[in-house]
């Protein structure tokens, strides 16, 4: 390939050999391509620096960003029927989207007030390893875990989350969040938070300390399995003005136990443009409380 281009008044040719371009092109595949994941490449391990494509994996401690943006390159794509690269969702951690061993992240080591988890455009993420998110210095004001733009998260490990302002949030029309088992415990805000269509889903175990269900504006479903909520000062708040709310204790039901004191079961928000729909859930020490209303 020839290239011809102008310096103050001087004329050059410039001639890079094929294997010049394609070691370009390769580069700016990579940098393109993978650069907004973190610690989503698979395993976790203390060697790891957790950069996209690191082959020792995953930094045990370091905040999770997956982009389902994905990659096509030949050492970590999957080669279909066609000859072509698949994208991988979720990173090298597997063709599969699995991220493996144990992690314990404190989101107060970053100043960044991002969320320890963080997962969207429509990756498709397993934690199968044990996860513990903590903020030891109560300082972050996010939520631990954020799906979004599509992203789907399954947390099949043992979660063990707590002292965080804010637990989990899904936010967007095919995003979600389902945690089959482990604790969850928020000092301020809510522990599930829903909006635009988002979905949230607690399977029968799930321990939940603190923190309330927040459904936001353009509405969204949280399913709690047989859950049990305790401590809690608030139960369930419905915000915005359009969209439809559920939230639902599923086949067995579940239980939310609010805090002694001036606590309440359902708050109601908006303008009325919105439906909520409660279904088997036990809400005991408090009422329903509706404003905004028109």
């Amino acid at each position: 390939m020839v290239m011809r281009c102008v310096l103050k008044h001087h004329v050059c040719l410039c001639v890079l050999s094929t294997a010049v371009l394609a070691g370009l092109a390769l580069i700016t595949a990579q940098t393109k391509v993978y650069a907004k994941s973190l610690n989503c490449n698979g395993i976790a391990n203390d060697r790891a620096s957790g950069e996209p494509g690191d082959p020792s994996g995953d930094s045990k401690t370091g905040k999770i960003e997956c982009d389902g943006d994905g990659r096509y390159e030949k050492k970590y794509g999957r080669v279909s029927i066609g000859g072509q690269y698949q994208r991988v969702m979720g990173g090298i951690g597997g063709s599969s989207g699995e991220l493996n061993g144990d992690r314990d992240i404190d989101m107060g080591a970053d100043p960044s007030n991002a969320p320890a988890v963080k997962v969207y455009n429509k990756a498709d993420i397993t934690i199968v390893g044990k996860l513990k998110i903590t903020d030891k210095n109560s300082k972050s004001t996010g939520p631990a875990i954020q799906v979004e733009s599509g992203g789907v998260l399954t947390l099949a490990g043992n979660v063990d989350i707590q002292n965080v302002n804010k637990g989990i949030l899904a936010d967007g029309k095919g995003s979600s969040v389902t945690v089959l088992k482990g604790s969850i415990g928020v000092r301020g805000d809510y522990v599930i938070g829903v909006k635009n269509g988002g979905t949230v889903t607690l399977i029968d175990g799930v321990k939940v300390n603190g923190g309330e269900i927040v459904v936001g504006q353009g509405g969204g479903t949280v399913t709690l399995v047989g859950t049990s909520f305790s401590n809690v000062k608030t139960g369930i708040v419905f915000m915005g003005d359009k969209g439809t709310a559920n939230v639902s204790g599923g086949a067995g039901g579940a239980t939310i136990n609010l805090a002694s004191g001036n606590s309440t079961g359902v708050i109601m928000q908006g303008t009325g443009g919105a439906n909520a729909t409660v279904m088997n859930m036990t809400i005991q020490g408090g009422g329903v409380r509706v404003w905004g209303l028109r």
